[in-house]
């Protein structure tokens, strides 16, 4: 049994990145079956990127690698392709798998990373290639604890789900850090990009989300541009996970769950120059303005988080950076 998410999960495929469950005989919230998945009847929504909906499936074909389907809320079946390897379907069940299975549990589902600033969660969305993960391991650099990394949930409350320990890097953004790939294990072994162990300690609870930034370019120096009303859930829709799937009852809770977030968290648009590498300099404009909207005094970084998550009671494996 593994504990991720806040969830417990009973799969069938090893799942190294997750912890291990700490308390055993407990009934798992997901099971990850491998077997045959059922073909998307004449009925099902056809969507792009091989995913359609069906009924109370979602499912997702992915060429050379797996057929999956997420049922409920509560099961992901998972057919493997002739050859493919555990690490590629492992990419694809605990990627955009488990993200519709979120979605279908009523999360609002991010495509972003989530840090801890000051006692509360910061956003960071952006579209593939934007420098979401580089940002988040500068963060991490700086000090903040990082809770999630390219899938960020956000429950009812408005929180932050914990994600897997671990950051997706490029080589490129590892050699702008500073950080060798040496002993890392690739995501996949037909492209230079690696899982980045994170330093975590004790156990994690979601953080409520204080502050949304979405990554963009512009021709301009580097600005953060607060982003209200419609342009909010136009935002929060574009930059949510699989947002493809999100039709029916999907879209419904996701527009309730957008309205709610928008109501209690700041959301801004960090401009940045076109051709300039900002990674130090976007964390800096976001700091502060963190910093412009926080009440002072109040405790940041692993200290904040470590004071409002003493109680928690599922513990997170400790991992080394």
């Amino acid at each position: 049994m593994y504990a991720g998410y806040g969830l417990l999960i009973d799969s069938e495929l090893t799942l190294p990145d997750l912890a291990r469950d700490a308390a055993p005989g407990a009934p798992p919230d997901v099971v990850v079956r491998l077997g045959p998945v059922a073909p998307p009847t004449a009925d099902a929504v056809r969507l792009p990127l091989g995913l359609w909906v069906d009924g109370e499936r979602i499912g997702i074909d992915v060429p050379g690698v797996a057929r999956y389907s997420c049922s409920g809320g509560s099961l992901i079946t998972v057919q493997p392709a002739p050859g493919a390897s555990d690490d590629a379907l492992r990419l694809f069940l605990l990627g955009s798998a488990l993200g519709c299975l979120l979605t279908q549990r009523g999360l609002l589902v991010l495509h972003g990373n989530a840090f801890v600033v000051d006692g509360g969660c910061a956003v960071v969305l952006g579209h593939s290639g934007a420098g979401k993960s580089t940002l988040a391991a500068e963060m991490h650099r700086r000090g903040h604890l990082v809770l999630s990394d390219d899938v960020v949930p956000v429950d009812a409350a408005g929180r932050a789900v914990p994600g897997w320990p671990r950051i997706k890097l490029w080589q490129d953004a590892l050699d702008r850090l500073g950080l060798p790939s040496s002993g890392l294990d690739r995501v996949d072994d037909r492209f230079a990009k690696f899982h980045v162990p994170l330093d975590r300690s004790g156990s994690l609870l979601p953080v409520p989300v204080r502050w949304i930034y979405v990554l963009d370019r512009y021709d301009g120096p580097l600005r953060v541009v607060p982003v209200t009303g419609a342009a909010a859930f136009v935002s929060l829709h574009e930059h949510s996970y699989r947002n493809e799937v999100l039709v029916g009852d999907l879209r419904r809770t996701h527009l309730a769950r957008s309205a709610d977030l928008a109501r209690t968290a700041r959301l801004a648009r960090v401009d940045r120059p076109h051709g300039v590498d900002s990674v130090a300099a976007s964390a800096d404009a976001i700091l502060a303005d963190i910093r412009s909207t926080t009440t002072p005094g109040a405790p940041s970084g692993r200290r904040a988080i470590r004071e409002e998550q003493q109680h928690a009671t599922r513990p997170t494996r400790a991992v080394g950076a």
